[in-house]
């Protein structure tokens, strides 16, 4: 290979890079949001789940379906979010 050919690749080579380089920045923030609304399902399940083992074993019997809309709303609400639908949970067995 002589010199031009050789500057030819590492431009290419280069380019590649960058090119991988800025596809990869781009990808990250809506796989970051992705990732982090999935997370947050997953823990409101687990909390709504344990929620229903605590109450049981404390001889209460109010038992709050675990769906993804409920793991939704537990996950981004929190604690006002589990303690509103107890809460819808309640007013409808009484």
């Amino acid at each position: 290979m002589n010199d031009i050919t050789q500057i030819k690749l590492l431009i290419v080579f280069g380019a590649t890079l960058l090119s991988i380089y800025t596809i990869v920045l781009l990808l990250i923030g809506p796989l970051n949001f992705l990732g982090r609304f999935i997370f947050r399902i997953l823990v409101g399940g687990l909390s709504l789940f344990i929620l229903n083992q605590g109450l049981t074993i404390l001889g209460v019997d109010l038992n709050l379906g675990v769906n993804l809309a409920t793991s939704f709303i537990a996950g981004h609400l929190g604690v006002i979010g589990v303690c509103a639908m107890v809460l819808i949970r309640y007013l409808l067995i009484v």
